[in-house]
This record gives structure tokens, C-alpha cells and sequence, in this order.
């Protein structure tokens, strides 16, 4: 409980509830010795022991009973409501109850399942291209899959330039509070899958 201007501090670590004690008004009512001390160590851990104050203030109401038959106290929380929702609560209504995602989502999932199959397809070319080589029977053969892998990789880069514009393209478009979407270098993503840029 934070003190008001209304109520003396006094009132707070004196023990008993504000409800009880009649505010200071006249001139010669002034604070015995105990509530003095009290005061004095309020103010002091006010200003050097705020967390610590903090917490034995609430732990003082909760013995005293004052977080008792609180409104809404052994229901269950309303996760329905979006407090930050501001002015698009009625929108955001109607588009859940129609099962209709927002614009920047749909966008967002559109290219994250670009980029997931672009890494699979990458895999799968790894996968072969490795098996080939581990198994080529000479030397000629290498040459040809080094000359296959150099242009699948350049190809990568084409799809990974394409990828990062569409990203770009949400980055933009996304909420503020969304996380943004970083973009692909070739690079990681041949670490990726530990593959090498180059079988020779």
C-alpha cells in the first residue's frame, strides 16, 4: 500500500487499519514516541529499502486480512479480453468469430513456410549430392558434382535473395510488438545442414 497525501504515513506502520484513526487536524496532536519510531524507520526504508518495505506491507495486509473477498476472488480469469487490444476490440470480435486471421499474420505464416521448405528441399539435394560423391567411382565423376553442387548453390543464393525481400516485405507490414523476422544468409544455412559451399 503506498502512502497518499491524504493519509498520514503513520497510519500505515502504526499497526491498525486508516479506517480506525482519525487524521492528525489539530495543532497540538502530535505522534506519540512509538508511532514517531515507526515513521522515522518508514521513511528511512522508503528511501534505501523500497522492495524490502514493499514486500512487508503487502505481507502485513495479507495477515491482517485485508486481501480477503476480493471481486472475482476463486474464479477463474476472463483470458477473453485483450486489454491492449484498444480500439480494434471489435474487429479483433468479429475476425476470431469467423476464424479470420490478420493480414500481417497470414503474411508471416506464408513466409515462414517458404523458408521451411526451402530448407527441406536444401537437405534433401544435400543428402543426395553427399551419398553421390562419397560413392563416385572416379575422379571425373567428382569433377561433374562439384560443377552440379556449385550451380545448386548459386541457385540457393537466388532463392535466399527472394526469400529476404519477402521478409523485408513483412517486416514492414508487422505490429510493432510482433517479433521480426531476420533474414537468410546461404551461409548459415548450408551450416545448417552441415554441407560446404564447395565438395573440392
Amino acid at each position: 500500500m503506498v502512502p497518499s497525501p491524504s493519509v498520514p504515513i503513520r497510519h500505515l506502520v502504526s499497526g491498525r487499519r486508516p479506517g480506525k484513526i482519525e487524521c492528525m487536524t489539530e495543532p497540538n496532536d502530535e505522534p506519540s514516541a512509538e508511532e514517531e519510531d515507526n515513521l522515522n524507520d518508514h521513511r528511512r526504508r522508503m528511501r534505501f529499502q523500497w522492495p524490502d518495505l514493499m514486500e512487508d506491507l503487502i505481507e502485513d495486509g495479507r495477515r491482517r486480512g485485508l486481501f480477503e473477498n476480493l471481486p472475482g476472488k476463486g474464479k477463474p480469469l476472463d483470458l477473453e479480453q485483450n486489454i491492449y487490444e484498444g480500439s480494434q476490440t471489435l474487429a479483433n470480435q468479429i475476425m476470431k468469430a469467423n476464424d479470420i486471421k490478420p493480414a500481417w499474420l497470414s503474411h508471416r505464416l506464408g513466409v515462414v513456410e517458404k523458408i521451411e521448405t526451402f530448407r527441406a528441399e536444401m537437405a534433401r539435394t544435400w543428402q543426395r549430392y553427399r551419398t553421390n560423391f562419397a560413392y563416385a567411382p572416379d575422379e571425373n565423376h567428382r569433377q561433374a558434382l562439384n560443377v552440379g553442387w556449385n550451380e545448386v548453390c548459386q541457385g540457393w543464393q537466388v532463392a535466399v535473395d527472394k526469400l529476404n525481400k519477402e521478409i523485408d516485405s513483412y517486416n514492414l507490414k508487422r505490429p510493432p510488438a510482433q517479433i521480426e523476422l531476420y533474414k537468410l544468409l546461404l551461409a548459415d544455412e548450408l551450416k545448417r545442414i552441415e554441407a560446404p559451399r564447395y565438395l573440392m
